[in-house]
């Protein structure tokens, strides 16, 4: 072994406290890197695979009842490679041990062979037999939750007749890996499920032989989308088309879309944080070690050492730690990109999804590392390269002591002698105390910017489900019903109050700009729905206009006083030009709202509801799901509690361990710059240290001084960090993948997850200074006073 490679080693020996704090910090913007980056390719590399094996469509539309011959016009369509027609329902199910009301999507296969569009991928059993009545496959998702396996048997409600079916099948299907039942925010495997039955007997249950309520098309490379979407809404309109969809605005595609963005958010700008961090602790250590070994570097250089061997012997123990940070790095980032790649899996139905661990993420962890690396150690190597060997002889030049700000301003006397030396030192290094504080600030703002989701998922929901939607149940009716279908509600065990609601589709129009959605109303004296102002004040609906959540205003360049040209997709099919009277605050989805009267007025019909919002009595829940089941009239139910612990049990299983992570991330980083500042501190300053000891100074008395300084940096880091934080979560929530048609996610921090992310860095804090005060008292006083300055 040469011996500039055992000078490395001892060097690493000497140093391996705070070397190995580096290597965590390291570590973890290398894990971060690759379980993320790998987790977002497994995706990727599934979705792709998925899509192409189940042929999935590049444009959906769903309508009332066309009939078969409207196909081929479809498939005339320039572009247009293959059309798919199919029958989908509405139902709800009955399943032995399930006492909730579960709804259902029921999608019909050919009655012989597989589809050309949207093909399902069978994971247990077989298709139905052709044209059998009382076979179907069930949704993977659906049958996990249920315990339910082909040769079991189920209940579904079918445009008012009970019919019961026999699974013979266990499958999943392109359109619902993210499934999402009426109403749901997330999905609720065990409140819906999705159920394939061959074509004929489910056509002849809705009454559609020979027609057809839904459509797929694949189309060729070069076709033209927007053309496409056009005609097909064009031919479909007379038949209650409500607006075809292109690949990425289906629901099931997009929510996938969107976790990737925010997965290739994270993955880009978190290790960014660790690696910036990294670099500046190896530039603080390698350039105090070059400053205390000048004599080691003019001895090389005598002895022959070329200028560019000298350099790269420093340079190798920079690679030492960006060794084993990759290396660690990998290790765990395989950990956690596994663990994510499951917790994905739990909601994505994609069933070729596994984790992979790849080459060119591992490649590219590496580099940034390398990259860091490179930036922390290019001062320290470069002032060695060019430092003459007589020049190196010498000690460096004393700092130059200047009065503090403190003793400027005449104040010093009025602060303890501990303090005033505490705060001349960090006076003196200005640059370093910056960095030191910097560092910690990025680990405080990390802590904030990751927990934060969790404050706004609970503040939306509290929004949603409190001040907004004070129901307890909402139901979906089969079809628009006049409102004495109240009383019927009223009937059912536990309702104490119902109110209608009335949903239609429609086509905003403003300029070139255009958007689907719908119109929703309800009565203004409602005491079970409300609409909220930016400051979440009720608003009342307008008379004769609009009110269009936020969203949806600035998706079509409107506000307040403004006109819009509304294209109704039901019934008449309408052309309206209304008014937008004001924007409401909305973080779920995005609509617009109005008066009853005013909506079934505009649609050209009396007072009228297809849904209705209930408040019932808890103690009764049980029995109106029973009698829900029996109920011809209801096709859909959301209930607010199920809902809502649905969410919890999500935020519960996965945002709490990511939190958990993001927290052990945050502490690494804290640890690796505070034990650093202590140990650079306490090398540098032991000879004063040491010399305050022998003046009769008592080891509590000294040792106040070295923690003193490091108290300084860590309340400055991280006053400076809760400000960062919170900024940092300000850019996040305005990022694609916080801002969708979906969600939006608000800027909400609350006071604890402040306390928890500063706590967690006081806590690196304190074991850095309980380990500094350790040192500090196993210091040898004759050793350190007997030292060369």
């Amino acid at each position: 072994m040469r011996a500039l490679h055992r000078k490395v080693l001892n060097d690493a020996l000497r140093l391996r406290g705070q070397l190995v704090a580096i290597v965590l910090v390291v570590a973890c913007g290398v894990a971060i890197n690759v379980g993320m980056r790998s987790t977002m390719n497994s995706l990727l590399e599934a979705r792709a695979s998925y899509y192409a094996h189940t042929r999935f469509g590049d444009v959906f539309a769903t309508l009332v009842r066309a009939p078969e011959r409207v196909a081929r016009q479809l498939a005339e369509i320039e572009g247009v490679v293959v059309v798919e027609t199919r029958v989908v329902a509405a139902a709800t199910l009955d399943v032995e041990g399930a006492d909730e009301v579960i709804s259902a999507r029921l999608v019909s296969l050919p009655d012989r062979g597989r589809p050309a569009v949207n093909d399902i991928a069978l994971s247990a059993g077989r298709l139905p037999e052709p044209e059998s009545a009382d076979e179907a496959v069930v949704s993977e998702a659906f049958a996990e939750a249920h315990g339910l396996h082909p040769g079991d048997s189920l209940t579904a409600l079918m445009d008012g007749q009970l019919q019961r079916l026999r699974l013979v099948g266990v499958a999943n299907a392109p359109e619902y890996t993210y499934a999402l039942g009426p109403g749901s925010l997330f999905p609720d495997d065990r409140r819906f499920g999705v159920l394939f039955l061959r074509r004929a007997p489910l056509a002849a249950a809705f009454d559609l032989e020979g027609a057809f309520s839904d459509v797929s098309l694949r189309l060729a490379p070069d076709a033209r989308v927007p053309m496409v979407l056009s005609r097909v809404d064009e031919l479909l309109e007379p038949y209650g088309g409500i607006g075809a969809v292109a690949r990425e605005d289906q629901v099931s595609a997009f929510f996938l879309a969107n976790e990737l963005i925010q997965l290739q958010t994270f993955s880009r700008a978190l290790p960014i944080l660790f690696l910036a961090v990294s670099a500046m602790l190896l530039n603080v250590v390698l350039g105090r070690l070059v400053a205390t070994q000048r004599p080691e570097i003019a001895a090389l250089k005598a002895l022959g050492y070329r200028d560019r061997e000298v350099g790269w012997h420093y340079a190798e123990l920079a690679g030492l730690v960006i060794f084993g940070g990759t290396l660690c790095g990998v290790l765990v980032g395989a950990q956690i990109g596994g663990w994510m790649t499951n917790m994905y899996g739990d909601y994505y139905r994609l069933p070729t999804l596994s984790f992979q661990l790849g080459a060119r993420e591992v490649l590219e962890g590496t580099v940034a590392a390398l990259i860091a690396a490179g930036v922390g150690t290019f001062g320290s190597v470069r002032r060695v390269v060019r430092l003459p060997p007589a020049e190196a002889l010498r000690p460096p030049a004393p700092p130059v002591y200047r009065a503090t700000l403190l003793e400027r301003l005449g104040l010093d006397r009025a602060v303890p002698t501990a303090a005033r030396m505490v705060l001349r030192e960090l006076e003196r290094r200005p640059g370093r105390a910056l960095l030191s504080a910097a560092g910690i600030a990025a680990a405080t703002a990390l802590a904030i910017a990751n927990s934060f989701t969790l404050d706004s998922i609970n503040f939306m929901l509290n929004v949603e489900y409190g001040l907004s939607k004070r129901d307890d149940v909402q139901v979906a009716l089969a079809e628009p019903r006049d409102l004495g279908v109240l009383s019927s509600l009223l009937d059912l065990p536990g309702v104490r109050r119902a109110e209608p609601l009335r949903t239609a589709p429609v086509r905003f129009i403003a300029g070139t700009r255009r958007k689907t959605t719908a119109i929703t109303a309800w009565r203004p004296d409602s005491e079970l729905v409300a609409l909220l102002d930016r400051d979440l004040a009720p608003l009342e609906l307008a008379p004769g206009g609009l009110i269009l959540s936020r969203k949806l205003g600035e998706l079509l360049g409107v506000g307040a006083g403004d006109r819009v040209e509304v294209e109704v997709l039901e019934g008449r099919r309408r052309r309206l030009e209304l008014p937008v009277a004001r924007l409401a605050e909305t973080f779920v989805g995005i609509g617009a709202y109005a008066p009853l009267h005013d909506l079934c007025r505009w649609l050209g019909e009396t007072e009228s509801a297809n849904g209705a919002l209930l408040s019932v009595d808890g103690a009764q829940i049980d029995a109106l799901h029973a009698a829900i089941e029996n109920t011809p009239l209801i096709t859909g139910l959301v209930e607010r509690d199920a809902v809502l612990a649905n969410v919890r049990t999500m935020l519960d299983e996965n945002l709490g361990t990511m939190l958990t992570i993001t927290i052990g991330f945050s502490l690494a980083m804290a640890f690796g710059v505070l034990y650093n500042a202590a140990r650079i501190t306490l090398a540098e300053r032991s000879r004063d240290l040491a010399s305050l000891r022998v003046l009769g100074f008592r080891r509590r008395e000294v040792a106040a001084i070295l923690v003193g300084e490091l108290a300084v940096l860590l309340v400055l880091g991280v006053v400076m960090g809760l400000f960062a934080g919170r900024g940092l979560a300000g850019l996040l929530v305005r990022t694609p993948g916080f801002d969708t048609e979906q969600f939006r996610m608000p800027l909400v921090i609350d006071q604890g997850t402040y306390a928890l992310s500063a706590g967690v860095v006081l806590a690196a804090g304190v074991a850095c200074a309980w380990s500094a005060r350790r040192r500090l008292d196993r210091v040898d006083l004759v050793d350190v006073l007997k030292a060369r300055d």
